[in-house]
């Protein structure tokens, strides 16, 4: 209907304009009372009744069950409740309208029925029925049968009375209901159940009154009622008239002037009064919501209540005074009883002979925790009151019910009202009438109670009309005194197969044990008695940790107490000791008092005289005679006596053992408990350990002795926090029974459970109820590649090893794995957990609702101007205001910037310390300064004010909120989100505020919003592509070389192309560069290329001047570069407060708070071309800043949009198909699956007219054609400069027409040059004969779209991969050369924008280039210089590049003190910007300082606890070399201090990330490091294993081989892997090969500058061959307290540094059989 966005959402703001001015709040209020009370006498006391004669039309809905049933089990809670509200509304809502417009009073809805009255004379009656009848026919006509969207039909019936009848008014000054009785009443029902679907049937009464002769009917068999058929004799205009006459009868009928108008109460005038007697007849809830004007909508949501149906049967005697009289009676005592729960009654009503109370717990606002017991309670206590206090009562029923429904407004916008409709509000009301006289309960409210099994019995299960699959119904029994005796035990359990205390760590809670331990070792020997407090939040695990407790005492051999109490008991008085003492003797098993009271003669002898046995009689429930002594006592002197007689009992147990109690949910001890407690501690020696919740907002201070007992220095107060990520997984294995879960699951169970165990079972529970989860036996993993669906699910999986106590078989190990077709983070919240938010949120005010609400359309964060921008008509200082509550409130939390909530986001490691107190936790009874009140929340008003970013505390609660909207009400708020964020959809300011996929929005043919892209940006930061002195190198140069005749060539060139393209089938794409080398004519095709082909190419460059000169010497060039590099130092230096201005890069806190969510909003919409837009964005942005697992993400996100859209061509374009699949090729090839990887790029490629070729001979003719092209670029920019005479622009004139389809092209051309980036990196790695061609002719086609693109920055970047891709190859001359062109071409850019940040990108290859190949001081030079630009610039993840680079060259070069120095750097950069990869390098380089310099700049300990706290990281999962890195020296350190037991695990998992590594500098040192952890496996098989020596050495050996082939493209590690071969034939016994090794790895040192490795071979060589006696290692001597480096110290406080190497021992080998097989040796 609407092009644009902006349309829909003017049209959308017009509609809630309109509907908010139509009426008044008086207006709003009657809307939900009907015209009888409206106009009725307010002057009345209640209770009272008004009788008076009118027509009743009861219309109900048939169909409407099976709906409810169809939508329930097709579609999820978030859609099918709401698409049946708003069918049943549309229906609904056209059907009042009908009865408004004849006349009618809609009396009262009843879900999917209602009851209307047309009110008049009883002479009236005749005129007044056929108006009625030609309103219901006229309702079967139109709307008698209405099919809905999932195929069935909903029809009315309907049923006519008419009579006397009285209106009923009860309640009190402050809640008021109504309901309607009488003979017409009952008869109406009657005959709305006698009719069929479309029938209007006729009561009798109403047959006996009505005008005969203008009504044909149809008699029902032996029934008096009749069936309507049609109104006869008169014609339209006649019945106008007749309508017309019988208006005058209707008081309230709208006059003839207000036409458009259907209910006169609509247009009330303000009157306080009638407005204060009418809000007496609506709920709270929805005054509140009105008061805060609040949209009516608003008022409509789903959530998970609790449901109670009360029904009274009355006798047949009872008259209508009599039922007035016990209906109010009834009402006043329910209202009582709920209102102290916020229970609430929604409806009263007459039903079969009997008044009905619906009430509902949980309603909005009213959440609380317990509502299922709350209702029980309830439940049980108004069956009580009602079955012995109402007069004329014959039965009462009671059905309770727990679940999602939905509550809200149902009708029409001028008469409506607000109930709940459900499949549970439906069972309470059939449980109601099919379990008669007692309260029933169904199996959800049973499991919320959290109350024992004796207060229930299951009843026998009844077939239940509209109820398919009720589960079991229970019979509530009550609490009673007598039940409940001795039964308090611990319902959580310990398992036997899933023990707590895993190899003495407790999951996640081994510090809390920890504490235990060490006070039960301090309490032995006490005279007084100590407790341990353990506090956390529901969910914590409290229950789990008290249940291990019990567990060790009991083993420990002490006399232990366990117990578990319950809300209810907290009203009980001496509960929690009378339980705790019948446990502790023994009698709490008994079922009679005979032998309760045998059992205690026999254990209470000697401790009391028998004469005070009988004090114990009323607390166990025994009848010991009583004494004369007893007799005599007050009953405050027997409590006393009472309780120092179970002081005394306690006094003498405890002189054997140690007696520990345990109590859970101590929270719920009763005050006299507390009191006993208090004087028991001081009095014996008792060790009591409890755990319990901390105080709510609203709930009162503990009482006097329970405060001292906190506060009491023998108290130790221990807060539990959450788990850590990792404890998690391992909970999880634990639950499923697995050993293995999916990454995809693991990062759900992560970031939905917040580290609350709670949390974390009931999502698995949902999951597996919901058939999502497959278990499968586990196998060992294979070494093969992935495909892109398990690219994350099966990255790492978990070692079976901390499991193998499960089973004694491998075969009895399971594995799970997500079902195929679910999406996790479609999931909906589990109903307990969203209970539980609901809690939190009904506990606000609506004003702070609202805005919670609205904040959790936005996400976990928002900005204020954007939550202002959705609200409803809210102004600023009202937001401010309610924000500052809620941040008070610790439901939000403020952020000045979004990088500050970005960083807070993404911390995934909760906090591990516990806050462990000694005494004095809490304050007690201390009252609050109102001044100091109100100054405080003036402060956080002004705080809010200046807070442009906030987040939810609870994520939770965000997620509850979110999915309380219904479908609706979500699309129209995306919507206005979409509207707000596409103006800010764009790069920072910083980086040019382009796209994050160049030229991406001009490839679309949607409308975005409007943002300066890369080349329109302002002139003040613009990122200048091409300078003028660039312009003028080029054509300097161009001038002197001349162009050569590529004539022969080209011609050579197109016939190749026409050969090539009809060679290239589909079929072909499949096949990779392995299969070149068994290609038949491949090998004839290498007999015709010659084999310098490669030098060749560059001769004919050199003759046509198209490189440098050879007299340019390439350190001349360099020494130039590094120069110019100061140069531009010096003068940022004076730019330096432009540079402050444009501020740091922002491009991660956009993508968090604009992409992402504009991503969402758009899907949540169905614009699902935008999403698309956006999900790409975001993957990109990702990418950028290595965060591969979200890139996955999205990817995974836009590949399911694409498939499950039918017309896929209006989703996504042929440009936007080829980025998706470049996309996928970059995270996979970062994840290390590089034929994946080949697979995408090609298809990209294709997609991009770039064709790629897969033979030989395509390679060969390919490469003529893109020599062509090269030689024609240069060309033309030579003809170009001479026309345009120094145009300081990379965009010449020659563009400027047409400038959309060249953005266009750039964008196809920049995604090109991406593309072919990636493939020449592929086919680096690959190891095939002819790669290198495949390789070469990427990074040629690289150049060439770099230079028609005629941007600066992308052809010197060009240039220089084009000269790494080179060096990887050996061809020196090449490689040389294009990295001085490169230079060269830099050396004129323009000191700003664009061209200053490609010579700092430029640096910073070069950096690396020297790195790799060992040219230490150049690239310490270069890394220097790049560190100084980006430091000035503000590039901080740049910076973060170079500082890694630069501390390896300098460790390498041994250059301790500048390493300490940058790594200084480099942990102010990574806790300043709080980034996961910056920490994670940080400490890999503390790592192996540690490893391989002998001293330490953070402690093992550190580095090992981040690694553990941040190793599911979402962010860090995907960094596959920085987590080899890490986790291979962890097993270095573990394996040198032969710590076997901690080395397993890290080392599988860096095993598992070999084939997912590249061969990047840092995965190379990664894998050179897991290397060195084989060869120390190996000398330990050797010592201790020979068995497994050949298998071992097996791997080895191919893992060397495969790091040397690496080593090609970092040869600075051939030093070490040297090493390590020298080491490996040594231990295997070849003396003479190894020294041969180790002498090849001194040259290498010294070719390669590595000089830290060649302090570490001089060691060896001593130590294997020259040593004349023994060495001593001082490495193992240092470890693990190494010496500090601390900043500013020097090598001259480390005296002995050199010689802190690891000595690589040879172990005694036997000379006769050195190994059980011979061939070992042949290496």
């Amino acid at each position: 209907m609407f092009q644009d966005p902006g349309q829909q959402i003017a049209f959308i703001a017009n509609m809630e304009q309109r509907k908010s001015n139509d009426c008044t709040i008086i207006g709003k209020v009657a809307a939900h009372v009907p015209d009888l009370i409206v106009y009725g006498d307010f002057s009345q006391e209640v209770p009272f009744i008004e009788s008076f004669d009118g027509v009743l039309l009861f219309a109900d809905i048939s169909g409407f069950t099976a709906l409810t049933e169809k939508f329930s089990m097709d579609t999820s809670l978030d859609r099918g409740a709401d698409q049946l509200t708003q069918t049943l509304n549309h229906y609904v809502g056209d059907i009042v309208e009908e009865v408004l417009a004849y006349g009618g009073d809609i009396l009262n809805f009843a879900g999917d029925a209602l009851l209307a009255l047309w009110k008049v004379q009883r002479s009236q009656l005749s005129d007044i029925i056929t108006l009625a009848l030609k309103c219901s026919l006229r309702i079967q006509e139109e709307y008698g049968v209405r099919e809905t969207e999932v195929g069935l039909e909903l029809r009315v019936k309907i049923g006519l009375s008419a009579g006397h009848i009285s209106k009923v008014v009860v309640g009190d000054n402050k809640h008021q209901y109504f309901l309607v009785i009488g003979r017409a009443v009952d008869e109406v029902r009657l005959a709305q159940n006698l009719a069929k679907a479309s029938e209007v049937i006729l009561s009798p009464n109403c047959w006996e009154l009505c005008n005969r002769s203008m009504i044909e009917i149809e008699r029902i068999k032996d029934q008096r009622a009749v069936k309507a058929r049609y109104i006869k004799n008169i014609s339209e205009i006649e019945f106008d008239e007749f309508f017309w006459k019988c208006t005058e009868y209707l008081q309230h009928y709208p006059t003839s002037e207000s036409n458009n108008i259907l209910r006169a109460t609509s247009t009330l005038s303000p009157n306080d009064e009638l407005e204060k007697s009418l809000r007496k007849y609506v709920m709270r809830n929805i005054l509140k919501k009105i008061d805060d004007n609040q949209p009516l909508e608003y008022l409509s949501e789903l959530r998970p209540v609790t449901i109670v149906f009360v029904n009274l049967q009355f006798d047949e005697s009872a008259n209508t005074l009599h039922l007035c009289k016990a209906i109010h009676d009834a009402n006043v005592k329910i209202s009582d009883i709920i209102y102290v729960f916020r229970g609430k009654i929604n409806k009263v009503f007459m039903f079969d002979k009997g008044c009905t109370f619906l009430c509902v717990f949980g309603l909005p606002g009213d959440k609380q925790a317990d509502e299922s017991t709350h209702a029980l309670d309830s439940a049980f206590k108004i069956f009580n009151f009602c079955s012995e206090r109402l007069m004329k009562i014959k039965l009462v029923s009671i059905g309770v019910t727990s679940g999602p429904v939905f509550c809200g407004v149902i009708g029409h916008r001028v008469r409506h009202e607000y109930t709940v409709i459900g499949q549970k509000v439906n069972l309470a009301a059939r449980m109601m009438m099919y379990y008669p006289g007692l309260v029933s309960c169904d199996a959800v409210t049973y499991a919320n109670s959290r109350l024992p099994h004796y207060f229930f019995e299951e009843l026998p299960q009844a077939e239940m009309k509209g109820v398919v699959n009720p589960g079991v119904v229970y019979h509530y029994l009550g609490i009673s005194e007598k039940t409940m005796f001795g039964k308090a035990y611990l319902t959580k359990k310990r398992s036997e197969y899933y023990p707590l205390l895993v190899t003495q760590c407790f999951l996640g809670r081994e510090k809390e044990l920890e504490i235990y331990d060490i006070l039960l070792k301090g309490f032995v020997g006490s005279t007084e008695g100590h407790v341990i407090m353990y506090e956390g939040l529901m969910g914590y695990g409290k229950s789990q940790l008290l249940a291990e407790i019990a567990y060790l005492g009991h083993e420990a051999g002490h006399r232990v107490v366990a117990m578990e109490l319950t809300k209810v008991n907290v009203q009980q008085n001496f509960f929690a000791i009378r339980t705790l003492m019948a446990m502790f003797l023994g009698i709490d098993a008994c079922k009679s008092y005979d032998a309760r009271q045998h059992i205690l003669q026999g254990k209470l002898g000697g401790v009391v005289e028998e004469t005070y046995y009988c004090l114990l009689n009323n607390i166990f429930l025994v009848k010991f005679p009583i004494s004369a002594e007893v007799s005599k006592m007050d009953n405050e002197t027997r409590t006393e006596e009472m309780e120092l007689f179970l002081v005394k009992i306690l006094q003498k147990a405890v002189e054997k053992d140690i007696l520990i109690f345990v109590i859970d949910e101590a929270h719920f001890i009763d005050l006299a408990s507390w009191e006993f407690l208090d004087n028991l501690l001081s009095r014996i020696p008792v060790f009591m350990v409890m755990s319990l919740s901390p105080p709510s907002r609203q709930a009162r201070l503990p009482c006097v002795s329970a405060a001292n007992i906190i506060n009491s220095a023998k108290t130790t107060y221990v807060k539990l926090r959450e788990l850590k990520p990792s404890v998690i997984l391992q909970k999880a294995c634990q639950d499923l029974g697995v050993v293995s879960i999916p990454r995809e699951l693991e990062m759900f169970l992560i970031q939905r459970s917040h580290g609350i165990p709670f949390y974390c079972e009931e999502l698995l529970r949902n999951l597996h109820l919901n058939n999502m989860l497959i278990f499968h036996p586990w196998e060992e993993e294979e070494e093969e590649d992935d495909e892109w669906e398990g690219l994350f699910t099966n990255a790492i999986k978990a070692i079976p090893s901390k499991t193998e106590s499960l089973s004694s078989s491998d075969n009895d190990l399971y594995i799970c794995t997500i079902r195929q077709n679910v999406k996790l983070q479609n999931i909906m919240l589990p109903p307990t957990l969203k209970g539980i938010a609901l809690a939190e949120l009904d506990n606000m005010s609506p004003s702070e609702q609202m805005v919670v609400k609205c904040a959790a359309i936005i996400g976990l964060t928002f900005t204020t101007e954007l939550l202002l921008h959705i609200l409803p008509e809210w102004t600023k200082r009202k937001m401010n205001q309610t924000l500052a509550a809620l941040v008070d409130s610790h439901i939000f939390k403020c952020f000045n910037k979004r990088k500050d909530s970005q960083n807070a986001q993404s911390q995934d490691m909760p906090s591990t310390e516990l806050l462990v107190c000694p005494g004095t936790v809490r304050s007690i009874g201390q009252e609050s300064d109102i001044r100091s009140s109100v100054y405080n929340r003036i402060k956080q008003e002004q705080l809010v004010m200046q807070c442009g970013v906030m987040a939810f505390c609870m994520p939770l609660l965000q997620e509850a909120a979110y999915e309380i909207w219904l479908k609706s009400q979500k699309k129209a708020l995306h919507l206005k989100c979409v509207s707000y964020l596409e103006g800010e959809a764009h790069k920072c300011r910083r980086c040019g505020e382009g796209d994050f996929i160049s030229f991406h929005r001009h490839t679309v043919e949607m409308t975005l919003g409007s943002t300066e892209s890369q080349e329109s940006s302002s002139e003040q930061h613009k990122e200048y592509p091409f300078s003028e002195a660039a312009s003028l190198i080029i054509y300097t140069t161009l001038k002197r070389l001349q162009a050569p005749s590529f004539e022969g060539m080209e011609r050579k060139a197109v016939t190749a192309e026409a050969s090539l393209t009809s060679t290239c089938s589909l079929k072909s794409v499949q096949r990779t560069s392995e299969d070149i080398t068994t290609s038949t004519f491949s090998k004839k095709l290498e007999l015709l290329l010659p084999q310098d082909f490669e030098k060749e190419t560059v001769k004919a460059l050199k003759k046509h001047k198209m490189l440098p000169e050879e007299n340019l010497k390439a350190e001349e060039i360099e020494r130039e570069f590094l120069e110019r590099l100061d140069e531009i130092i010096q003068q940022s230096d004076r730019g330096r407060e432009k540079i402050r201005r444009l501020g740091s890069c922002e491009c991660e806190e956009i993508v968090e708070s604009v992409f992402v969510p504009l991503a969402r909003h758009c899907m949540a919409m169905g614009e699902y071309a935008r999403a698309l837009y956006y999900l790409l964005e975001c993957a990109a942005a990702y990418l950028h800043l290595s965060n591969n697992y979200m890139a996955f993400s999205n990817l995974d996100t836009a590949e399911s949009l694409i498939k499950s859209v039918d017309l896929r061509a209006t989703v996504i374009n042929q440009f936007e198909e080829a980025t998706f699949y470049s996309l996928k090729g970059e995270v996979c090839y970062n994840m290390g699956q590089m034929n994946l990887a080949k697979k995408f790029i090609r298809k990209a490629l294709i997609l991009l007219n770039r064709r790629f070729p897969f033979t030989l001979i395509g390679v060969f003719f390919k490469t003529l054609l893109e020599v062509s092209k090269h030689a024609s670029h240069q060309k033309k920019q030579q003809f170009l400069y001479s026309r345009s005479k120094g145009v300081p622009s990379g965009r010449l004139p020659v563009y400027t027409a047409g400038v959309s389809r060249w953005e266009k092209k750039l964008a196809f051309l920049y995604q090109q040059g991406h593309c072919l980036s990636l493939l020449w990196q592929l086919f680096s790695l690959d190891t095939a004969t002819n790669s290198k061609k495949f390789c070469r002719l990427a990074a040629l086609m690289k150049v060439n779209s770099a230079e028609e693109s005629d941007d600066e920055s992308q052809i010197i970047s060009s240039y220089t991969e084009f000269s790494l891709c080179c060096q990887m190859m050996g061809y020196q001359d090449e490689w040389m050369k294009y990295e001085l062109m490169a230079i060269q071409r830099s050396s004129h850019l323009q000191v700003i924008g664009g061209g200053l940040l490609t010579t700092v990108k430029l640096a910073q290859s070069l950096a690396y280039m020297k790195l790799c190949l060992g040219n230490l001081p150049l690239s310490i030079q270069l890394g220097y210089r790049a560190h100084e630009m980006c430091v000035r610039l503000k590039k901080r993840k740049l910076d973060y590049l170079v500082l890694c680079m630069l501390f390896k060259a300098l460790f390498l070069s041994i250059r301790y003190q500048d390493c300490v120095q940058v790594l200084s750097w480099l942990e102010e950069l990574a806790v300043e910007e709080e980034r996961i990869i910056e920490m994670a390098c940080f400490f890999s380089y503390c790592l192996e300082l540690l490893l391989y310099a002998g001293f330490s700049f953070k402690s093992f300990k550190e580095c090992l606890e981040f690694i553990q706290h941040n190793e599911k990281n979402c962010i860090l999962i995907s960094q596959n070399s920085i987590m080899l890195g890490l986790y291979s020296s962890l097993a270095i350190w573990f394996a040198r201090l032969q710590q076997w037991g901690n080395f397993k695990e890290p080392f599988e998992k860096a095993r598992r990330l070999l084939r997912r590594t590249n061969a990047s500098f840092f995965a190379t040192s990664g894998f050179c490091r897991f290397l060195e952890c084989e060869v120390l496996v190996l000398r330990k098989h050797i010592e201790e294993k020979p068995e497994l020596v050949r298998e071992t050495r097996t791997k080895t050996l191919k893992d060397l081989d495969q790091v040397l082939s690496r080593c090609s493209t970092s040869p600075i590690y051939y030093p070490r892997v040297y090493h390590l071969k020298a080491y490996i034939l040594l231990v295997l016994g070849n003396e003479e090969q190894s020294q041969i090794y180790l002498s090849q790895a001194f040259q290498l040192c010294d070719i390669y500058g590595n000089l830290l490795e060649k302090s570490w071979l001089e060691i060896s060589n001593e130590w294997w061959f020259t040593a004349k006696g023994p060495m001593e290692d001082l490495w193992l001597k240092a470890a693990p307290d190494f010496p500090k480096w601390k900043i500013g110290m020097t090598e001259k406080d480390f005296p002995e540094l050199h010689k802190t190497k690891y000595l690589l021992r040879v172990p005694a080998l036997d000379i006769n059989n050195p190994f059980p097989e011979s061939e070992i040796l042949d290496v």
